[in-house]
């Protein structure tokens, strides 16, 4: 069968493209906040008690009062995957538009688009005024049930740039990312935690699973088109 071109591929960010899994708990753990207190939203949220929303308002909540110029020195703490930029140049390469469709931190997200160049981005939005945090926050992207979640924005991207499934990617790290990971043609997920990874394989049994973020680029160089090669 001929290879597809790879038209779109879509990037998790938070355990994706950095070794964090999330950057509000990476937030909350280096403010001594996360042990007995933030980690019980997360509880709450995971048992279905809360709402994704409600879970991300009442994380906001605890950084209420400190300065925004703390939270981007945390958050820039947080390096890029090693091979990160590899992939990115391999993306281009292969004439695809890289985006980033993340539930994690909008100024972390931002640093990597920067750095990075994607296409397309997205995250979710701590509220400041006067350089200093309201304690609110902004859902851009959610997990479930709207026009906001990463299979949505991602099927938008699709008809924008007019990719069919077969010439879309998406690459994640956990099952906040099945919606998208199930819309692309080609799903990768980059070492998952070994709790989401059943789930994952059995939601999508064509996933491909890499432990690696670099073993992502023989994945993407065997399923698509490259310039340089005639269509096998």
């Amino acid at each position: 069968m001929t290879k597809p071109e790879l038209k779109l591929i879509a990037f998790d960010m938070d355990g994706t493209l950095t070794n964090v899994r999330s950057s509000w708990e990476y937030l909350h753990r280096r403010m001594g906040i996360w042990t007995g207190q933030a980690e019980i939203y997360q509880e709450l949220f995971l048992a279905g008690k809360i709402s994704y929303e409600e879970f991300c308002r009442l994380d906001a909540a605890m950084w209420r009062g400190i300065n925004l110029d703390e939270i981007v020195t945390i958050l820039n703490e947080i390096p890029l995957h090693p091979a990160a930029e590899k992939v990115m140049h391999l993306c281009r390469d292969l004439g695809a538009k890289p985006v980033l469709l993340s539930t994690g931190v909008k100024i972390l997200a931002d640093r990597l688009a920067g750095q990075l160049g994607f296409h397309y981005h997205t995250a979710n939005e701590l509220a400041h005024r006067d350089g200093v945090m309201t304690g609110g926050c902004v859902i851009h992207v959610t997990t479930h049930g709207t026009e906001k979640t990463k299979e949505a924005f991602l099927r938008k991207l699709m008809a924008e740039l007019g990719a069919t499934p077969r010439e879309t990617a998406a690459v994640g790290d956990s099952i906040g990312d099945l919606g998208m990971l199930g819309e692309a043609g080609l799903g990768v997920a980059v070492n998952p935690h070994p709790g989401d990874l059943a789930v994952m394989q059995a939601a999508i049994p064509r996933l491909i699973t890499v432990h690696d973020l670099e073993e992502l680029i023989p994945v993407l160089l065997k399923h698509f088109k490259t310039p340089a090669t005639d269509p096998e």
